[in-house]
């Protein structure tokens, strides 16, 4: 049997998080990618929420939540909105 079998999902999740975050904010920061990348930010947010702050209640201030479902919001109103003027994907449509 793996070793990957027997991890619980909070350590995948925390195992792959920190490859994510990286990755997604370099590619929202160049503003590549910017609508399907956030949108995968903004899932990873709400699944931290949901695993680490939810089970000690459900109210983020006072579960110690209220910066991840700032992040998760924020990351869905970049997936919604798109990139601005300056970012890549907008000088890919213009090209």
């Amino acid at each position: 049997m793996s070793k990957i079998a027997n991890c619980s999902p909070a350590a995948l999740s925390a195992g792959a998080s920190g490859p994510i975050e990286l990755i997604g904010g370099i590619l929202l920061a160049l503003g590549l990618f910017t609508r399907f990348t956030a949108f995968i930010l903004s899932g990873e947010m709400a699944v931290a929420y949901f695993t680490a702050h939810a089970p000690h209640g459900f109210y983020p201030l006072l579960n110690k939540g209220e910066i991840a479902v700032l992040y998760c919001f924020v990351f869905l109103y970049f997936a919604v909105a798109g990139g601005g003027p300056m970012s890549i994907d907008r000088l890919r449509k213009k090209a």
